[in-house]
């Protein structure tokens, strides 16, 4: 494991993942270099951390001025003498691509999420195109490691499901801006199986049975608007229109339907919520969703 000591250019962007299939292929992409665990806190003024690899462990205290951070390398007794309650652990994973260095971060405390850091040594940061569904968070206050250590992340759970059209992504990036980490669809169990040709009983019995019935502290929520013609309109303003956007509005009934199967059929608690936001624009939308996760948040409290 090599540590980079000295006076160092801390100047990055920050990403939040939002779809797991787009960040799966994306690392695909990477040159990998190496993982370690990472547990840091704030004293003072400065950043302890301390890294694990599968050989090795060794300890940090660092201190920012502008875009310059000094990094010194310290023994183990101070980096234990200096700790405080408000802890930080991620796994980091370091890949290269291109000029850019990749830091791919899942948070483990206190709040579990994903988070990806650029930088670079040798090219302009703001050329980096980062992948379709990377929401950046670069200037948000509410992504910095010593704001989240205190607690900025009001939660990290949140998978936010429902037709093209019915405004999904304006609807998840508001929500990070607000420090609630959001999901882009449940691929794997719900988006997958949400088809004509599957029957809700198959869908619930065989599918979202297995799914709703295991521990979790996922909230689903599932986004439909009953307006055809304002679905129409906003399928029809995008550059390339898929057969799935052409059935937005079918595939919202369908959303429903199955919210209302599962609500007479199993005991969802705060797993699963329908938000209806027929007839609201975009400021309404956000606002009327956030404040279905905040009832979940004072569920689980």
């Amino acid at each position: 494991m090599k540590l980079k000591t000295g006076n160092l250019n801390n100047t990055e962007r920050k990403f939040i993942p939002v779809r797991k299939s787009n960040l799966e292929k994306y690392i695909n992409g990477l040159t990998k270099v190496e993982s370690y665990k990472v547990t840091q806190f704030y004293s003072d003024d400065y950043k302890y951390r301390k890294f694990e690899d599968s050989v090795d462990t060794k300890y940090t205290r660092s201190k920012k001025q502008g875009d310059i951070t000094c990094v010194e390398e310290i023994e183990e007794n101070e980096f234990l003498r200096n700790m405080g309650k408000k802890v930080i652990v991620k796994k980091r994973t370091k890949y290269t691509s291109g000029e850019y260095t990749i830091e791919i971060d899942e948070f483990l405390k206190p709040s579990q999420f994903t988070m990806i850091e650029v930088s670079t040594d040798t090219g302009r940061l703001e050329d980096y195109a980062p992948e379709k569904t990377f929401v950046e968070v670069t200037n948000n206050p509410i992504y910095a490691n010593k704001n989240i250590a205190n607690g900025s992340i009001k939660k990290s759970n949140v998978i936010v499901e429902g037709t093209d059209a019915v405004g999904k992504t304006t609807t998840i990036e508001k929500l990070l801006a607000d420090g609630i980490i959001c999901q882009d669809r449940c691929e794997k169990v719900i988006s997958k199986n949400m088809l004509f040709d599957i029957s809700n009983e198959k869908r619930g019995e065989e599918i979202y049975n297995e799914y709703f019935s295991k521990p979790s502290n996922n909230t689903i929520i599932f986004l439909v608007n009953f307006d055809e013609k304002e679905l129409m309109r906003r399928v029809m303003s995008r550059g390339k229109i898929s057969d799935f956007d052409l059935e937005a509005y079918r595939y919202g009934l369908l959303y429903k339907e199955t919210y209302d199967y599962m609500c007479a059929n199993y005991k969802l608690g705060n797993k699963l919520r329908l938000v209806d936001c027929t007839g609201l624009g975009i400021e309404e939308q956000y606002q009327k969703v956030r404040k279905s996760v905040l009832k979940e948040i004072d569920y689980e409290r």
